[in-house]
């Protein structure tokens, strides 16, 4: 017998919002006439679309957001409820070179570890929210993963802009970071042995989980979300790699998808054509990881070791 809200359901309802805010959000902007129609109609028209469209649409916009954060909050007070408080602690959480949080959403001991890796602009400031998606990850994956911890590593100093991205120096540096925290993830004090560790990086993020890899990362699985290119000049160094598997995803309607060409294979060459794709369903660069199909999708990656092992006779 069920007892209270089911999570699921909560979450997908809290979706199902969102949508609609920007949904909303793209009703809200202003009227667009011919330009050389000027004068008092054209202003009361105008008046007239922003008290009878662009307001209302705004006001609800910013209603459907707030009930999505109250059915996302329901959500996880039900699963608390029901399965108990996750453990989470901060790791790391300090202001030097441009500012680092490490922080863990799951059992320090955990013998899958899957670790989120942001891009440009990303600092100190974000703590709060790279922490409420490593929860939002953990409660996905949780389920299909077992013993499970969830960590979004901001270990390097990213990019602050988008034009300052074309240097490669804070992603080699972000990569030889990241080698070394996988090694510590790793360690052997945990009952199945060494952790099995997943990189998730999203856009510059996705470069240096490349290079990580590239470098020799011990991680089995490299997951790159909304990727600039492949991140290594020679793709071989990424997805020649024994024993490590490579998938991407990109977003319809991210101009991430324009940079290969773009740039002339700066960040290497376009995924797209080299690795296995995930597939995602809400547009543009940045939510990829609130996106229910790419989560799923997520889901699937880190939960078949452990269906291969309860296969086993």
């Amino acid at each position: 017998m069920r007892l209270g809200a089911d999570p699921d359901e909560l979450e997908r309802l809290a979706r199902a919002h969102r949508l609609m805010a920007e949904q909303l959000r793209r009703v809200a902007r202003p009227l667009r006439v011919d330009a050389g129609w000027t004068g008092p109609d054209a202003d009361a028209l105008h008046r007239l679309y922003r008290h009878r469209i662009v307001g209302p649409a705004s006001v609800a916009a910013a209603a459907a957001d707030r009930r999505a954060a109250e059915l996302v909050a329901q959500a996880r007070a039900q699963r608390a409820a029901s399965v108990g408080e996750v453990s989470s602690a901060t790791i790391r959480s300090d202001a030097s070179r441009g500012g680092r949080f490490v922080h863990r959403v799951g059992d320090e001991r955990a013998t899958t570890v899957v670790v989120l890796v942001p891009g440009v602009g990303t600092d100190l400031q974000d703590a709060a929210s790279l922490e409420d998606t490593a929860r939002t990850v953990h409660e996905t994956l949780a389920p299909v993963a077992g013993s499970l911890a969830v960590v979004s590593w901001l270990g390097y100093d990213p990019p602050d802009t988008i034009p300052s991205a074309i240097d490669l120096r804070p992603a080699n540096e972000g990569a030889a970071l990241l080698v070394a925290e996988v090694a510590r993830l790793r360690r052997r004090d945990r009952p199945g042995g060494p952790a099995e560790v997943v990189l998730v990086g999203h856009s510059y993020g996705a470069v240096v989980v490349s290079r990580a890899i590239a470098l020799g990362a011990g991680a089995r699985t490299a997951v790159l979300l909304g990727p600039p290119g492949i991140g290594v000049d020679d793709p071989q160094r990424v997805v020649g790699r024994p024993g490590v598997r490579v998938l991407s995803a990109t977003a319809r309607d991210d101009p991430i998808a324009a940079v290969p060409a773009l740039t002339g294979g700066r960040y290497g060459a376009d995924p797209r054509r080299l690795v296995e794709q995930l597939p995602t369903s809400l547009p543009g660069h940045g939510d990829y990881l609130r996106d229910p199909v790419v989560l799923a999708g997520l889901a699937d990656v880190v939960g078949e070791p452990v269906r291969s092992t309860r296969r086993r006779p």
